[in-house]
């Protein structure tokens, strides 16, 4: 039987790797024979001026979507659809998004007992592939997701999101622990009464975090 406490988890550094958007878009755009993108000359995003930055804060803020970065840069660099269709471009996108293996593994063990609840900045294409990765391959059930790029609200404000989705199932800020690798974001959850722990999965072992979950009533069975 599940008990009445949530854990709330970011995906990006807890249970993924990834990296940076500007070395992905580098990346992708260089397969299609683009050498160097120089971003202070790229015009703007569906009317969204867009700098290197500027990636992230329009994904992770919904202003513009995956589709619409992958039709302006073939519009901008003349690629044809044809030798980068969209389909492509976002398995591309995806691919650098590899799951924490022990990290993952815990979580199998604690959601026998503890919903799981993900929280994450992040583009809808990219979070949400790597979440049915992980419950493809390592069995991993989410109660809900959480993308900031959906909601138009990135973490801390994405948090009162979560707060009323919990609270409208009666489980208690108190009730949960939220887990994520950036101080800002813990201080926030603390802040709002969700006990929070800060931990980085690309660079601190799954042990650390079993360890603080347990301190807090967290135990794997």
């Amino acid at each position: 039987m599940q008990s009445a406490r949530y854990i709330l988890t970011d995906m990006g550094n807890i249970l993924t790797t990834f990296k940076m958007r500007p070395d992905i878009i580098t990346e992708i755009m260089a397969g299609f024979g683009v050498e160097k993108l120089d971003w202070t000359t790229l015009p703007a995003v569906s009317g969204k001026v867009v700098h290197e930055n500027g990636w992230y804060h329009g994904l992770d803020s919904g202003l513009f979507t995956v589709r619409q970065v992958w039709e302006h840069l073939i519009q901008h660099y003349g690629i044809r659809d044809t030798v980068c269709p969209y389909a492509l471009f976002v398995s591309l996108w995806c691919q650098h998004l590899q799951p924490i293996r022990g990290v993952a593994w815990l979580y199998k063990r604690l959601q026998e007992n503890f919903p799981l609840v993900v929280i994450s900045n992040g583009d809808p294409e990219g979070v949400r592939h790597i979440t049915h990765h992980l419950v493809g391959t390592h069995g991993l059930k989410f109660l809900e997701v959480f993308i900031s790029g959906e909601r138009g609200r990135k973490k801390p404000e994405l948090l009162r999101d979560v707060m009323e989705f919990t609270l409208s199932r009666d489980i208690k800020p108190a009730d949960c622990v939220f887990i994520d690798d950036l101080e800002p974001y813990v201080h926030a959850a603390i802040n709002l009464g969700i006990p929070a722990i800060l931990f980085d999965g690309s660079k601190q072992p799954a042990d650390d975090l079993e360890v603080a979950l347990a301190r807090l009533g967290f135990k794997a069975g």
